[in-house]
């Protein structure tokens, strides 16, 4: 993609702040600078800060959540942070365990393979719509999208968070472009559960992931722009397929190599 098209690297690395962090920002600001901001906003508030920590790593698989420390973290009271973590269970991001309470979901291979198995028919699904559906603005967000996540530095401190939210942000849009709505949800939905490891994979392989990931991301968002419906289904699929295989083989490497006993 030209340099030129979204300003040169420098100035696109300055534009680096994702959707989802603009959102975050927006809900807090909103929240402190209004005394009087409905009781409503605190549950959203304290669902997308979760959220974004388990999709993130910072809290981890298996780690239980207890409702008291949650509440003193967020400084919330527990019926906005009931009604929080009734939405992240929901979304398969959390379960709820018999006398132990929340905590955040572990998946087998067998769950991941399932999952990505039907992330594959729902995309692939999304992208033919999309393809159909798209307009000149959102093939222009969408392009912005990659042009910021292609001008990461991949020697910065932290870039692989960035490259994680560019990349929700990349396909987000790409399948709101459909108009489909509840399929775009399902998909995001999909998509949230096995992100934790697939980030702890891609951390462990360094940018070999990231660079197999962006080549298909180049490929699918100039289907996306010509309009061509089976072909950005057909990439969406294979897309999915990839992650699966590099995820898979990554897990069972990590296996071969750990201790036993």
């Amino acid at each position: 993609m030209a340099s030129g098209m979204f300003g040169p690297p420098a100035q696109r690395r300055s534009w680096a702040i994702s959707y989802q962090d603009h959102k975050l920002n927006t809900i807090f600001k909103r929240a402190v600078a209004a005394a009087d901001e409905p009781t409503q906003l605190l549950p959203e508030i304290v669902y997308h800060r979760l959220r974004l920590q388990i999709l993130n790593g910072e809290v981890k698989r298996g780690q239980l959540l207890r409702q008291e420390e949650l509440a003193q973290r967020f400084n919330v009271s527990r019926v906005p942070l009931r009604e929080a973590l009734s939405r992240l269970e929901a979304d398969g991001l959390i379960v709820l365990r018999p006398r132990r309470g929340y905590a955040v979901n572990t998946l087998d291979q067998t769950d991941i393979v399932e999952i990505f198995d039907l992330r594959a028919v729902v995309e692939e699904h999304a992208g033919y719509l999309a393809a159909l559906s798209r307009t000149p603005a959102d093939v222009a967000r969408v392009g912005e999208i990659l042009a910021h996540m292609e001008a990461l530095d991949r020697n910065k401190k932290g870039h692989f968070s960035e490259w994680f939210r560019y990349n929700r942000d990349f396909h987000a849009h790409m399948l709101a472009a459909s108009k489909r709505p509840r399929v775009a949800k399902l998909a995001g939905t999909l998509r949230d559960a096995v992100e934790p490891y697939i980030r702890a994979e891609s951390e462990h392989r360094r940018v070999g992931n990231e660079r197999d990931a962006d080549a298909e991301h180049r490929e699918m968002i100039e289907a996306f722009r010509a309009g061509d419906a089976r072909g950005l289904a057909e990439l969406s699929r294979k897309h999915v397929e990839g992650a699966a295989g590099r995820l898979l083989r990554g897990m069972r490497k990590y296996a071969a190599k750990a201790p036993r006993g």
